[in-house]
C-alpha cells in the first residue's frame, strides 16, 4: 500500500528538482507515451481488482 504512494512522492520530488525541455517536434510522440503508459498502469490495475494480474503482460504493454 505504502510503495505506491512511495513512487509518487519520489517521482514528484524527481520532478521537481530536475528541468527537462522536450523539443516542439517530440511533442507529440511524448503524449503518445504519456497516454500509452496510463493506458497500461489503468489496465493493470482492473487487471488486479480482477484477479488476473500478470506482471509479464504490464511490463510489455509499458515498454512498448
Amino acid at each position: 500500500m505504502w510503495l505506491p504512494i512511495i513512487g509518487l512522492l519520489v517521482g514528484i520530488i524527481i520532478g521537481s528538482l530536475f528541468y527537462i525541455t522536450i523539443p516542439a517536434q517530440y511533442s507529440r510522440y511524448t503524449a503518445i507515451a504519456i497516454l500509452a503508459a496510463t493506458d497500461s498502469i489503468f489496465g493493470a490495475a482492473r487487471a488486479h481488482l480482477e484477479g488476473q494480474y500478470d506482471n509479464k503482460v504490464f511490463i510489455s504493454g509499458f515498454c512498448a
